[in-house]
């Protein structure tokens, strides 16, 4: 049995998916709009990113994710001699882990697999960093 392996790295910071928000139109019509903003230009850059490191069609067979999320320390985590707060926490809170898991997957989806449904193990963590990023290492076991 061979292991298809690719990695790579998404710039910029995270977007979660998961809340929508209803809106009602005066024409009687209901239309639904992700809460963050960032979502559709963020599983784009991860569309771009895996299709870059990816070769082929997407796979059809079953896979393992890996992905690191990094954000940057907020501005209000510092001193001004550029020492961290005693008050700023060692691990980021909000966004939750599964929202950006939904979100990563959706963006690899069509390009590096067929469905988010291959996908037999998930491992993901996020913490703070320098720069805001997501490494990203997914493998494929061919029979």
């Amino acid at each position: 049995m061979s292991v298809r392996l690719i990695e790579f790295t998404v710039p910029g910071m995270a977007a979660p998916q998961g809340s929508k928000r209803l809106v009602r139109l005066r024409n009687g019509r209901t239309v639904m709009f992700d809460q963050c903003k960032r979502l559709k230009s963020w599983r784009a850059a991860v569309a771009y990113e895996a299709g870059r490191a990816w070769v082929g069609p997407p796979a059809e067979a079953a896979c393992t994710i890996s992905a690191e999320f990094v954000f940057e320390r907020p501005k209000s985590h510092w001193r001004k001699a550029g020492e961290l707060t005693k008050t700023a926490p060692l691990h980021p809170g909000k966004p939750d882990i599964d929202k950006l898991c939904r979100a990563l997957l959706d963006g690899l989806t069509g390009v590096v697999m067929v469905d988010d449904s291959q996908v037999i193990w998930l491992n993901a963590h996020k913490r703070y960093g320098s720069q805001s990023e997501t490494f990203v290492t997914i493998s494929y076991a061919d029979r």
